[in-house]
C-alpha cells in the first residue's frame, strides 16, 4: 500500500497537495507542548504523540519517551524488504534514547479531541489508498510535528532524506517535537494508524535533507498560488515576488519556510517538477468542473513552458484530464474545512487608502489598499503626520500688559474682556501659549475669564488642553490635534506668550479649501492646531466639545467655568442633600439619585464577597439627624447664598449637605427563602465523597425559582446614606397587568406575601393586600411620564427609524441577536467566512443579507461598486452568487467582532504577523468608507496587551511594539475620522450570563451624536479575573461603578440556566470495567442512550418536558415552541465510560475515575500534568450552584475548558446547554453546512453572549432616546420663536 505526505498550498486557490511515498515505519520522538489553532491552547508543556500515514494495520508501533524533555517516537508499518544502498559519503546516524514507551491507540494528549479531528472533509478521499480505506480515518487527531529527523532502523539509525525514499530498502521513523493542533491546518502532513502530523521545522541534522524536497514543493505551490490570483502575472513579477521575504509562513510558527529563499536558478532546476504539478493542478480544475483556460494565456505559464522546452532530455507534457489516482501528485481543490480557515484568513488585508496612511507600518502583514472612494475628496481634517512635533517659541518674559476693556465686578474683583500684552490683543475665548515651568514646551489653554486681582495682580483663568501623544493615543497621536480638558486654573497674565492658532471643528466633513489648507500640518509655519474632542481623563474617552463647552447664554457671566463647575458638582454630588425646603419629605438626593419617602430602595449589603446582591428595602421615613425642622429651613437658606469656595477644597461641600438618616423596612428574595429550606438538602455537599451519599441531593425535587419576587418582612432599621445604592421599582402582583413586559424591565420586582414570624429564613408566609403597599407618587408620576415617552420614541423608530446595521466577522450572529432584542436595531447586512456560522445567521435572520466571503474581497468589491467600475461575478463558499453590497450612506450601524485568536490569553504562541491581527484595519475601512452614525467593536481583553509593531521572539513572544497598540490605534482611526470614543472591559457574567467571559468592548459615535455610556452590573459575579484596564502610564480604570461589585441579582447558575431541559445520559459500554451485577439490575434514573461511533447523541429536535424554572429560563424560551440542539457530540467507548464513572459530586474529574480509566497524560508522575496540580477540572463535572467555564469553541474533558460533564447526568454538556451557557435564545438554532457536531460548537463559543450584547444596547437605546428627546425640545423652541 502506498502512503502519504500531505501539503496544502496557500488556501485562496483551495489547493491540498499529497505527495506520494512508498510505504515505511515512522517514529516520532517528541517534546510536545500542547496547543490550538483557534481559542484554546493551553500555555504549559506536555506530551503528545504522533504518526505518519499507512495503509495497512502496523504489527508494531513503538512511541519513545525521554525523560528530561518528555520526546517520544512512533513506528509505523514496514515495507518490503529491500537492500539498502551503500552510503558514499561518511553517514549520519540518529542516537536513539533508550528509554521509550509504546505509541497505542490508547495514547492521549491533554487538549487533543477525544473523538478525532473532524477537519479531514467527509468525501475525503486518499487517491493513493485507494483499495485499502483506514478504519475510522475522520477520528484521527491532527497534531504538530517540529524539530523532526527521519532514519532507517534497519539501517543502523541512518538518517533517510524523503526525496530519495522511493529507492530505498528500510524501516522508517521518524523523531522530532510534537503539539495538538486542532485545526488541522498545515502545509505537509505524515498520517499513520493513530493521527496525522503536520511537519513544521526540521531538526538542524535534518535540514540539509529536507530542503531540496520541501524547496521544490513550495516553489510549485507559489507558482501555482501565483497564477490561480493573478491569471495575467508575468515571469519577471513573479521573480520580484520572490525577492521579497515572507512576513509569515502558511505554516503555523514555522521558522524553517521563512528561512527558505528562492531565485531563478531553483525555478530551472527543478521546472519538470513545477511543471508536472502545474498540469496536475489543472487537470483537477477540469474535474472540479472549473475554467483552467486562463492558465494556458498566463505570461507565467508560458515562460515555465519555455523554460522547461529549454531543459535537456525535457519531454513537456500534454496537459491530460486522466485518471490522476496514477499520478505522483494530487491535490484536493477544496479547503478541508472552511469553517475553521477563517483561522488563516488568506486573503491579504485590505483597508482604506486613509486607513493605510494612519497604520504607518505598524502591522507587519502587508497591506492592500482599496481605490480611492470616488466622490471623497481629502475633506478630512484627519491629521496624519508624526506627532514628534515640538513646540519651539522663543520668548521667556512678557514686557507689558494693558487692560482694554471692562466689563464689570464682583466680591472684590475686577473682570475684563481683553487686554493687550506686549502688542498683541488677547480676548476672552482665545486660546493661548502658556508658560510650562516644567518644560520648554508651552501649554495650550483657553482664556475663560479676566481679572485683576488687588492680590494677586493682573490674573486670567484658564483651561487647558492636552497634546495628542499626552492622552491614551500617545506615540499614535497626530500632531496638530488639541484636546480640552477638565483641568483649569487661575494664572498670571504675565504667563501668556502669544495667541495660538487653534480652531475649534464640529465636524470631520464640511471645511472648506481655505479652512483645510489653514489647518493642515503642511502649513509653512506649522502651528496650526485644531481641537473637537473633550478627553476624560479618569476613564479615557473622546466626546464632542461643544458637549463641555458652556451654552451661549451662560458663557457671559463675569467667572463661569464650565470644568470649575462639573468638579464642584462631582464633589457635591458625594454628599447627601434635601432636595427641597417646602416639603422635606419630598426626599433626598444622594450621588446624583432622589429617594423619596416609600421609594423602594437597594441597600449594600454587610458583606464582603462579590457573589451576594444588593438589599432590597423600602424607605419609611428620612430625617436630618442633626436638625429639627426649622433647622432643614435654615439648612436651605444658607444655601442659597453659598458661593463656590475658591480653593476648591472637597471638605467645603459639607456646609451644603446634612446629617440624613433613613429608616427602612426590609424585604427578602423569595429564592433564598426556598436555599434556606433545602439548605440542608443542598444540590453541592462538599463533605461527602462518594457518589452514592450525594444521589438524594443531586436529584432533589424541582423547584421553581423566580428572581423578581419578594417578600415583605417586619424588621426596619436605622441606616445612614452611605448604604443606598439606587432605586428600584416594586409592585403588588395584582397591580401588574402584563407580568412578561413587567419583568423584561430592569429593576423591577413585585411581592404578594410577608413573612408571619421575625427572621429571613423560613417560608411561613402571609398574603398582603395590594393597598397595603405604598408607592411614592412623585417616582410613580416620573414612571408613568418616562413610559409613555418611551413608547412615542419606539413608535417613531418603529416607523422607519431603526438604524440599518451591519455585523462584520457575524459569527452566527450574538451580537446581532442581543442589538435586535433592543427594537432600534435592524440587521440588514452581516459578513461571516465560516459556512457553517453563515448558514445560522441566515437561518435565524432571513430578513438580512449574509455574506459568505472573505471581508477583504468585499471590501474591494463595495468600493467598486460605488465607483462604478465593472464587477464579475463573485461566488460565495456555498457556491451562490455574492449579492451587491449596500451603497454608501445606507449603514448607519457597523458592529463586529474580528478574530480574536491572535490576541487572546490562551493563546500562547501569539505571533507579531498573524493576518487576523491585522482584520481590525479592516474593520476601519468599513467605517471610513461607510461613515455610519454609531460603531461597536468587540473583542477579547488580550487585545489591550497586544504589542503592535513589534516582532517575534520565539515562537511564544512578541517583542518591542507600542504598549496598547491595537487599542490605541483603533480610538486614533475613529477619532481621525471624526468619531467619538470609548472603551471598557465589561463581564458577561455581570450581564445575566451564567459564565465568565470578559470582552473589550470599544464605542464610536459620530460627532453630533451621543455616545454610548456602558452597563452597570445587573447580576453578580465573583470576577475571576479583573475587568479594570491598565493604562500606559501606570494608572487602571474600569466603568463598573456598583461597590465591590454588588448588583441587584444574584449571579445565574448552571442549574438555573439548564434545569429544565429533558434529561438523558449515555450507556456504559464497560470496555475497561465489566457491569457488575448490581450494576446490571440497576434501574438508571434518566434516559439511556448509546453513543454511536458517528453523528451525536440525543434528538435535534423535540418537545419540551418542563415549565420554565427560573427568570433565565423564561427569556430563553420566550419564542420557542419547540426544543432544538439537545444533542452532545460523539466519543470513543473508553472516553464514554470515563465520562460515565466520574463521580455525580460537583467538582469531581478524571482524579476520581477508577485506576484503570485514569487518562495516563494526566496521571503519570512522569507527565507534564504532575507540574500543573494534575490539570485538575479536566473530565469535571460541574455544579448546579456554580456557573459555566468560559465557553471555547470545542467542547472536550480534555480540553483547555475540561469542566463539560452534566451535574446529575453521566454525559457531556448539549449543544442547547452550551448555547445556554452563552445566554442565546431556544429559539436560536444552529446548523452546520456538513453535518458537524464541531461547527455548532465552535460557532457557540466564538459568540458575543447576546444578554451582554443586549445589555450595551440598552445604552444605544437609551442614547437615542436622549437625542429624540432634544430633538423635540429644539422643534418646540423654534416654534416659540416664530410665534415670539
Amino acid at each position: 500500500m502506498s502512503k502519504a505526505i500531505e501539503m496544502e498550498i496557500d488556501p485562496r486557490t483551495n489547493n491540498n497537495n499529497y505527495v506520494e511515498l512508498e510505504p515505511m515505519d515512522i517514529t516520532f520522538c517528541e517534546t510536545t507542548t500542547s496547543r490550538s489553532s483557534e481559542d484554546d491552547a493551553f500555555e504549559t508543556e506536555i506530551p503528545i504523540a504522533s504518526t505518519s500515514r499507512v495503509a495497512t494495520t502496523r504489527s508494531s508501533t513503538r512511541l519513545k519517551r525521554k525523560v528530561d524533555n518528555y520526546s517520544y517516537s512512533v513506528v509505523s508499518s514496514r515495507s518490503k524488504a529491500k537492500k539498502p544502498k551503500a552510503a558514499k559519503k561518511k553517514t549520519k546516524r540518529y542516537e536513539i534514547d533508550p528509554k521509550e514507551v509504546p505509541e497505542t491507540s490508547e495514547f492521549e494528549l491533554i487538549g487533543e479531541d477525544l473523538v478525532g479531528n473532524d477537519e479531514i472533509p467527509e468525501n475525503f478521499e486518499d487517491p493513493l489508498m485507494s483499495d485499502v480505506k483506514p478504519e475510522r480515518d475522520e477520528s484521527l487527531p491532527c497534531r504538530y510535528l517540529d524539530d523532526f529527523i527521519f532514519y532507517d532502523v534497519r539501517n543502523d539509525n541512518k538518517i533517510i532524506n524523503l526525496d530519495a525514499y522511493d529507492n530505498l530498502e528500510c524501516e522508517l521513523r521518524a523523531s522530532g517535537l510534537i503539539e495538538y493542533s486542532q485545526s488541522g491546518q498545515s502545509e505537509i502532513w505524515l498520517r499513520t494508524e493513530f493521527s496525522w502530523y503536520k511537519l513544521v521545522n526540521p531538526s538542524d541534522a535534518y535540514k540539509s535533507c529536507f530542503t531540496p524536497l520541501f524547496k521544490k514543493i513550495r516553489l510549485a505551490n507559489l507558482i501555482i498560488q501565483a497564477m490561480a490570483a493573478s491569471p495575467d502575472i508575468t515571469y519577471g513579477a513573479f521573480l520580484d515576488s520572490l525577492k521579497s521575504p515572507p512576513s509569515s509562513s502558511s505554516n503555523d510558527n514555522n521558522e524553517f519556510e521563512l528561512s527558505i529563499t528562492f531565485n531563478e536558478n531553483d525555478i530551472t532546476s527543478e521546472i519538470s517538477y513545477i511543471c508536472e504539478e502545474i498540469n496536475a493542478w489543472m487537470g483537477e480544475l477540469e474535474t472540479q468542473e472549473e475554467e483552467n483556460w486562463k492558465i494556458f494565456d498566463c505570461p507565467l505559464f508560458i515562460t515555465l513552458q519555455k523554460i522547461l522546452d529549454k531543459k535537456p532530455g525535457s519531454k513537456r507534457s500534454k496537459h491530460s484530464t486522466a485518471d490522476t489516482d496514477m499520478r505522483r501528485t494530487k491535490r484536493n481543490v477544496s479547503l478541508k474545512n472552511s469553517n475553521t480557515a477563517v483561522l488563516r484568513h488568506t486573503n491579504p488585508t485590505c483597508v482604506t487608502p486613509f486607513i493605510r496612511d494612519l497604520t504607518k507600518g505598524l502591522f507587519v502583514r502587508k497591506l492592500v489598499t482599496a481605490p480611492q472612494i470616488n466622490g471623497v475628496t481629502d475633506n478630512k481634517l484627519e491629521d496624519i503626520s508624526d506627532n514628534d512635533h515640538l513646540i519651539n517659541i522663543e520668548k521667556e518674559t512678557t514686557d507689558k500688559i494693558d487692560w482694554i476693556e471692562k466689563i464689570g465686578a464682583e466680591h472684590g474683583l475686577t473682570y475684563y474682556s481683553s487686554v493687550r500684552i506686549d502688542d498683541e490683543i488677547i480676548s476672552v475665548g482665545d486660546i493661548v501659549y502658556v508658560r510650562n515651568d516644567e518644560s520648554n514646551e508651552p501649554w495650550f489653554a483657553k482664556v475663560i475669564y479676566m481679572f485683576n486681582d488687588p492680590e494677586e495682580g493682573k490674573m486670567f483663568h484658564s483651561r487647558f488642553f492636552s497634546r495628542g501623544r499626552e492622552t491614551i493615543l500617545k506615540e499614535l497621536a497626530g500632531a496638530h490635534e488639541l484636546f480640552l480638558l477638565d483641568q483649569c486654573a487661575d494664572n498670571p497674565l504675565a504667563s501668556i506668550m502669544k495667541k495660538a492658532n487653534v480652531k475649534r471643528v464640529d465636524t470631520s466633513e464640511t471645511l472648506s479649501k481655505e479652512e483645510r489648507d489653514n489647518l493642515n500640518e503642511k502649513n509653512e509655519s506649522n502651528d496650526s492646531y485644531y481641537y473637537r474632542f473633550w478627553y476624560d481623563e479618569e476613564r479615557p474617552a473622546f466626546i464632542d466639545a461643544r458637549l463641555k463647552e458652556p451654552a451661549n447664554d451662560i458663557k457671559n457671566l463675569l467667572d463661569y467655568c464650565y470644568a470649575c463647575e462639573h468638579h464642584w458638582a462631582k464633589k457635591l454630588n458625594k454628599k447627601a442633600r434635601w432636595i427641597s425646603p417646602e416639603d422635606t419629605a419630598n426626599g433626598i438626593v444622594y450621588k446624583g439619585v432622589e429617594y423619596h419617602l416609600h421609594d423602594f430602595v437597594y441597600l449594600i449589603p454587610d458583606v464582603s464577597h462579590q457573589a451576594s446582591p444588593y438589599e432590597i428595602a423600602q424607605i419609611v421615613e428620612i430625617f436630618d439627624n442633626d436638625a429639627t425642622p426649622s433647622g432643614i429651613l435654615n439648612y436651605f437658606k444658607k444655601k442659597k447664598i453659598i458661593k463656590r469656595p475658591e480653593n476648591d477644597d472637597e471638605n467645603d461641600a459639607d456646609d451644603q449637605t446634612a446629617n440624613i438618616k433613613l429608616t427602612v423596612r426590609h424585604l427578602v428574595r423569595y429564592d433564598d427563602l426556598l436555599e434556606s429550606k433545602y439548605s440542608k438538602k443542598s444540590l453541592t455537599n462538599e463533605t461527602n465523597s462518594t457518589e452514592s451519599s450525594t444521589n438524594a441531593e443531586i436529584y432533589e425535587k424541582k423547584e421553581i425559582k423566580d428572581t423578581r419576587k419578594l417578600v415583605f418582612t417586619s424588621e426596619k432599621t436605622l441606616i445612614s446614606v452611605d448604604k443606598l445604592e439606587g432605586v428600584c421599582w416594586v409592585e403588588h402582583s395584582d397591580t401588574i397587568y402584563d407580568f412578561d413586559a413587567y419583568k423584561d424591565e430592569r429593576d423591577t420586582f413585585y411581592v404578594k406575601d410577608q413573612m408571619n414570624k421575625p427572621g429571613r429564613k423560613h417560608l411561613d408566609l402571609q398574603e398582603i393586600d395590594k393597598t397595603e403597599i405604598h408607592l411614592c407618587q412623585i417616582c410613580l408620576e416620573k414612571r408613568q411620564n418616562h413610559k409613555t415617552e418611551l413608547v412615542e420614541f419606539m413608535q417613531f423608530i418603529q416607523n422607519g427609524h431603526t438604524l440599518r446595521a451591519m455585523d462584520i466577522f457575524s459569527g452566527c450572529g450574538g451580537i446581532t441577536v442581543g442589538m435586535e432584542k433592543t427594537g432600534v436595531v435592524d440587521t440588514r447586512w452581516a459578513i461571516e467566512f465560516a459556512p457553517s456560522a453563515a448558514l445560522t445567521f441566515k437561518k435565524n435572520h432571513p430578513q438580512a443579507t449574509t455574506y459568505n466571503q472573505c471581508a477583504n474581497l468585499l471590501l474591494e468589491r463595495a468600493i467598486a461598486q460605488h465607483n462604478q467600475e465593472e464587477l464579475g461575478e463573485l461566488e460565495d463558499f456555498q457556491g451562490k452568487l455574492v449579492e451587491a453590497m449596500p451603497a454608501k450612506g445606507e449603514v448607519q450601524f457597523i458592529y463586529c467582532g474580528p478574530p480574536c485568536q491572535g490576541f487572546s490569553g490562551v493563546n500562547r504562541y501569539k505571533k507579531a504577523d498573524d493576518i487576523k491581527n491585522s482584520l481590525v484595519a479592516t474593520a476601519l475601512s468599513y467605517v471610513d468608507f461607510y461613515r455610519p452614525e454609531y460603531f461597536l467593536l468587540e473583542n477579547v481583553r488580550g487585545m489591550i496587551a497586544f504589542r503592535l509593531g513589534g516582532e517575534q521572539d520565539g515562537k511564544t513572544k512578541i517583542k518591542g511594539g507600542i504598549s496598547m497598540g491595537v487599542v490605541k490605534f483603533i480610538l486614533r482611526a475613529l477619532t481621525a475620522m471624526g468619531y467619538q470614543a470609548r472603551f471598557s472591559v465589561q463581564q458577561a457574567g455581570n450581564h445575566e450570563v451564567p459564565q465568565s467571559r470578559r470582552r473589550l468592548f470599544i464605542w464610536g459615535t459620530k460627532i453630533g451624536h451621543n455616545l454610548p455610556d456602558f452597563p452597570q452590573p445587573s447580576t453578580c459575579f465573583a470576577q475571576r479575573g479583573s475587568i479594570s484596564i491598565p493604562l500606559p502610564d501606570g494608572g487602571s480604570f474600569h466603568y463598573n461603578l456598583r461597590t465591590n461589585g454588588f448588583a441587584p441579582h444574584r449571579g445565574i447558575t448552571v442549574g438555573e440556566a439548564i434545569n429544565d431541559l429533558p434529561e438523558f445520559e449515555y450507556v456504559n459500554p464497560h470496555e475497561v470495567y465489566p457491569a457488575t451485577e448490581e450494576e446490571k439490575n440497576e434501574k438508571p434514573k434518566w434516559k439511556q442512550l448509546r453513543v454511536p461511533k458517528v453523528g451525536c447523541v440525543g434528538e435535534a429536535e423535540r418537545e419540551y418536558e418542563s415549565e420554565p424554572l427560573s427568570e433565565f429560563q423564561r427569556q430563553c424560551r420566550k419564542k420557542a415552541k419547540k426544543l432544538y440542539n439537545h444533542v452532545t457530540r460523539t466519543f470513543l467507548s473508553l472516553n464514554v465510560e470515563r465520562i460515565y464513572r466520574v463521580p455525580l459530586i460537583p467538582g469531581a474529574d478524571h482524579h476520581d475515575l477508577p485506576e484503570r480509566l485514569k487518562p495516563w497524560c494526566l496521571s503519570d508522575p512522569n507527565s507534564a500534568a504532575s507540574r500543573h496540580n494534575g490539570w485538575k477540572g479536566l473530565f469535571g463535572r460541574l455544579d448546579f450552584n456554580g456557573h459555566f467555564s468560559t465557553a471555547l469553541t470545542d467542547v472536550n474533558p480534555m480540553g483547555k475548558t475540561g469542566t463539560v460533564l452534566h451535574p446529575n447526568q453521566r454525559r457531556i454538556l448539549t449543544v442547547r446547554e452550551c448555547a445556554r451557557a452563552q445566554g442565546f435564545p431556544d429559539d436560536f438554532i444552529f446548523y452546520s453546512d456538513r453535518g458537524d457536531m464541531k461547527d455548532l460548537h465552535r460557532q457557540i463559543g466564538n459568540a458575543v453572549p447576546p444578554p451582554l450584547a443586549f445589555a450595551l444596547g440598552e445604552f444605544l437605546v437609551k442614547a437615542l432616546f436622549e437625542k429624540y428627546k432634544q430633538e423635540r425640545v429644539n422643534i418646540k423652541n423654534k416654534g416659540k420663536q416664530k410665534n415670539y
